[in-house]
This record gives C-alpha cells, sequence and structure tokens, in this order.
C-alpha cells in the first residue's frame, strides 16, 4: 500500500513539473527571463541581478535555481528617440533525487522606441537565443526491482539501460514590451513573450518526437502614489505552455522613507497569490540604485499533505548603476531618453 501511494505521489509530482520552465515568484525581478524586449529599459548606464529560490526541501531535496543578469543601453539616438538594449542571462536549476539540472545561457537584444513628444511612451521589441543543456544522473533513484519482498536493498543491481544522460540544444525566445508614464506618479507597463519558439528535443530516449511546448506569457502592471511616501503596485502574471497555466497576481507597497537622492531609502511589503497553488509573502527594501527582495511561498495545492504547507524561498538583488546622480524634478519623467 505504502509502495503504490509512493508511485502515485511520483506520478503527481513529475505531471507538475512537466509544466515548470525555470520560474520566480518575484517574476519582475527577473526582466529579461521574463521578456527579452526588457533589456535595456533602465534609466542608467547598467543593470545587474541576482535570483535565487529554493523549493520543496519537505518533499524531496529541494529543487534549488539561481539566475545572474546583466543588460545595458547602447547606441542610443536621442534624435530619433531611440535605442537598442542587450543583455545576457544565465540560469541553473537542479531538482530531486536525480539532479536533473538545466542551464541556459542567452543573449537579450531589444530595439526601444518612445512615441511620444513627451518620450513618456514607450515601447520595446526583443529577441534571446539561447544555449541549453539539459542532464540527469540515473546513479541515486529508487527502482521497483530493489525491494526484496521485506525492504529496499541498494544492493541489488537495478538491471535498468539508459541511453542519454545529457544534452544539448538552441532555443529562442522574443517579446514586446508598453511603458506608458501618465505623470509623475502614476505609470503602466504591460507585456507579451514566447519561449521555447524552436520547440526543441527533449527526450532522455531515443524518442524524437518529444518536444517542450511553447510558452506564452503575458505581464502588466502599473505605480499610484497613495501619499506622498506611498506608493502602490498592483502586477499580475500569466503564464500558458501546452495544457498548463500559471498565474501570479498580487500587489507590493512600497513606504517611502527618504526621496533625496543622496540617500534614497524605501521599505517594500506585498502578497502575491499562485492561483490553485501559493500565497507569496513578499518583502524587500530599496537603497540608493540597489534593490533586495525576499520571499516566501505557502503553499495550499494538492500537495499540501507532503509539503506540509511548505513552500519555496526566494531572493533577489538587483542593481543599477548611473553616471548622472543629479535626478532634476524639471526633467522629462522618461525613464530612457
Amino acid at each position: 500500500m505504502k509502495k503504490s501511494v509512493f508511485i502515485v505521489f511520483l506520478l503527481c509530482l513529475f505531471g507538475t513539473l512537466k509544466a515548470q520552465d525555470l520560474h520566480y515568484s518575484q517574476y519582475y525581478a527577473a526582466p529579461i527571463s521574463l521578456n527579452p524586449a526588457n533589456a535595456g529599459m533602465i534609466k542608467g548606464n547598467f543593470r545587474v541581478g541576482i535570483n535565487s529560490k529554493n523549493q520543496w526541501s519537505s518533499v524531496t531535496k529541494p529543487y534549488q535555481t539561481i539566475s545572474a543578469f546583466f543588460d545595458m543601453q547602447y547606441l542610443k539616438r536621442k534624435y530619433h528617440k531611440d535605442a537598442f538594449g542587450i543583455g545576457v542571462v544565465f540560469d541553473a536549476d537542479k531538482a530531486g533525487d536525480s539532479k536533473f539540472s538545466t542551464i541556459h545561457a542567452g543573449v537579450a537584444m531589444s530595439y526601444i522606441k518612445s512615441f511620444s513628444s513627451r518620450n513618456n511612451q514607450i515601447i520595446s521589441a526583443g529577441i534571446m537565443p539561447q544555449i541549453v543543456q539539459r542532464s540527469i544522473s540515473y546513479s541515486e533513484l529508487y527502482y521497483d526491482n530493489q525491494w526484496n519482498g521485506n525492504y529496499y536493498d541498494p544492493n541489488i543491481a537495478p538491471n535498468e539501460q539508459y541511453d542519454i544522460q545529457h544534452f544539448t540544444y538552441f532555443d529562442l525566445s522574443a517579446g514586446v514590451n508598453w511603458y506608458y508614464l501618465a505623470n509623475r506618479t502614476t505609470s503602466y507597463n504591460a507585456g507579451f513573450s514566447v519561449a521555447h519558439i524552436t520547440r526543441p528535443k527533449m527526450s532522455f530516449m531515443t524518442n524524437k518526437e518529444i518536444t517542450l511546448d511553447a510558452k506564452y506569457t503575458l505581464y502588466g502592471g502599473a505605480k499610484y502614489e497613495v501619499t506622498d511616501n506611498l506608493d502602490l503596485f498592483p502586477s499580475l502574471m500569466l503564464s500558458f505552455q501546452g495544457k498548463y497555466i500559471e498565474s501570479i497576481l498580487g500587489s507590493l507597497l512600497k513606504y517611502n522613507r527618504s526621496t533625496d537622492y543622496k540617500s534614497y531609502t524605501s521599505i517594500n511589503m506585498g502578497i502575491f497569490v499562485r492561483t490553485v497553488d501559493a500565497l507569496i509573502f513578499v518583502a524587500g527594501f530599496d537603497y540608493k540604485s540597489i534593490n533586495f527582495g525576499v520571499s516566501y511561498d505557502v503553499n495550499f495545492s494538492k500537495l499540501k499533505p507532503a509539503s506540509r504547507v511548505r513552500g519555496g524561498l526566494e531572493f533577489s538583488v538587483n542593481y543599477i548603476f548611473s553616471r548622472n546622480k543629479y535626478v532634476l524634478k524639471k526633467e522629462s519623467p522618461c525613464p530612457i531618453f
């Protein structure tokens, strides 16, 4: 009976994993992974960031994900009100007893264009070619023929043969992004991206018919000034991959303790929900050009009996470097030009 329950649990778990690309609860803190059109969408010289997630430690060996990115603008042309953006992304993920590993390395390229005389409405488009490697270790897996009738015996040979332990493939993502600054205190943004345009082959066996479904992502957000020192950042993200759907919606509340450019400091708090899966509690702070965030997923899905309500701990940090230290209020509020 215990063995049957364990097998059913594994089937449910791997059914969930099939839909799971590398993803973060703080999706807005991984802008280039979300959409290559975000490369270069900064007011500054360059941006660097790191994301890290550790999840399902109460169910199995933790799934560990880490990402790093860098992006900047080049060939900014103020007369044409446009610019080109470029960025690099590195993602690494390791899951479960099999050490199922996915490593991405990509270069994002974008074109950014202002479509208004005030430079307050901007559209960007981008693509990101990637090289991806996937690997798996079979040595620490358990097999039914290692059950001797009374207990699991690791000394019994599993007698399993595998075709492939690792492979590499080319992948491609593309997207568009829209940003609108209504006034000095209110702004909106939205975007759409498509990942796995190349539909790469994914089988560790010889079956070449198994491919990775394309993933379609829609997202949007806004910034509203509640008071002089309080800003609200509602946002949502919808992702579709095959028959699987992920949706996250919620809001951050930012308390600006100091708005002076020399000592800008804010404290951030927020709650998001990943529908039919988890509540996401977020906290963080901004100091000058540094943003730090931490979040925790409280699981309430059908996996709750095994997860014991525990989900994933996640960290993010990014930094925007700018040579222009002085920002005057009379300047155009455009974040790019």
